[in-house]
């Protein structure tokens, strides 16, 4: 008898859902269905894909964790991720496109858009906080086009719709187009290095034109740090310790301006074959080691240093560097690099 009331009250439970999902199902029309562009639970996003007609794609997919993989292989940008993710669950429709521009506009879209699919966990059933059978749903797909001529709209589409709208971000002086980018560079972490103590083994630091500037630092089981002259490989037994550790700790957000793996080839080629201004290891403790060579860049034109007259060839503000196994060609700045390229005489007397 108790059996057959269990079962009597699952019955009655998944009745109820059925209908739930039925009359939320039919509670909107088909034109309230096709404008609405928002995903108002960005929380529930699982992935992202994003694909233009240049047959660029983007995949970027929620980990356990929280963090995002971009194209199943790095980590994505998460200031760009939650400028999109708030993007997304702001959009409204401005208004339909004018008839007489119809025809020009679905046009368009056809040839220049960003195809855009959202994915959300959900349940099968939702009542109140009962959650049943939860699975992955793809919740919108629509095409993103080009800005309206006055700057302030984009022109999209939603999948299934006959006819293209325009759609706005309030607050946003601009269009949205430009944040559903299916380049994969626009989604990638400007990493180069980012490690901390606990996970360095130790720090190589190679001026090649100032070899006697060159030195290696290596952590005591974190617990202190040696430093070695590269040159002779011979310790330095005088040092600031605490600028040394400044140093270690530099380590933790080094990032690159731009990404140049698209340069011309031979172009880039040229550069990389050429002697590299530094050279910086760091080996970490699970075994593994990251390099970034350096590289001049030379002025298009010869600028003249206004206070001594000498004539500067090269950038002073920035420079290239080969990163992650020699797999990218990036743009850095002085600025950021110059607090990982310290000379050995600047952590102070190096009497051996």
């Amino acid at each position: 008898m108790k059996k057959n009331r269990n079962i009597l009250i699952v019955a009655i439970v998944l009745a109820l859902a059925a209908l739930f999902l039925i009359f939320n199902r039919s509670n909107k029309t088909l034109d309230e269905q096709i404008s609405e562009f928002a995903v108002s639970d960005t929380a529930s996003v699982s992935k992202i894909f994003l694909a233009d007609k240049s047959d660029n794609k983007i995949l970027l997919e929620r980990q356990a964790n929280g963090s995002w993989l971009l194209n199943g292989k790095y980590e994505a940008h998460v200031e760009n991720l939650n400028t999109f993710l708030q993007t997304i669950s702001s959009l409204q429709v401005r208004e339909p496109v004018a008839r007489a521009a119809h025809n020009n506009i679905l046009k368009l879209l056809s040839t220049k858009s960003v195809k855009v699919e959202i994915y959300q966990h959900s349940y099968r059933i939702k009542l109140g906080n009962l959650k049943l059978f939860p699975y992955e749903k793809l919740s919108k797909t629509y095409f993103v086009g080009d800005a309206t001529m006055d700057n302030f709209g984009t022109y999209a589409l939603m999948d299934g719709a006959d006819y293209p709208v325009v759609i706005y971000m309030p607050g946003l002086r601009g269009y949205v187009g430009t944040r559903f980018s299916a380049l994969e560079t626009d989604w990638r972490v400007h990493t180069v290095f980012n490690k901390k103590l606990p996970e360095i083994k130790q720090i190589t630091v190679e001026f090649i034109e100032k070899p006697e500037e060159s030195f290696r630092v290596v952590n005591n089981n974190d617990q202190s740090l040696s430093l070695f002259r590269l040159k002779e490989n011979a310790p330095v037994s005088q040092f600031d310790t605490l600028q040394l550790m400044s140093f270690v700790n530099s380590f933790r957000n080094i990032r690159y301006e731009a990404l140049l793996n698209d340069m011309e080839p031979q172009k880039k080629d040229s550069i990389m074959n050429s002697l590299p201004l530094h050279v910086i290891t760091l080996d970490l403790k699970d075994g593994s080691s990251q390099t970034a060579r350096t590289f001049g860049r030379k002025l298009p034109v010869p600028e003249i240093d206004v206070f001594d007259g000498s004539t500067v060839t090269h950038d002073r503000d920035r420079m290239y560097a080969l990163i992650n196994n020699n797999k990218d060609f990036v743009m850095v700045q002085f600025f950021v690099f110059d607090k990982i390229l310290l000379p050995l005489s600047y952590f102070g007397n190096q009497s051996q």
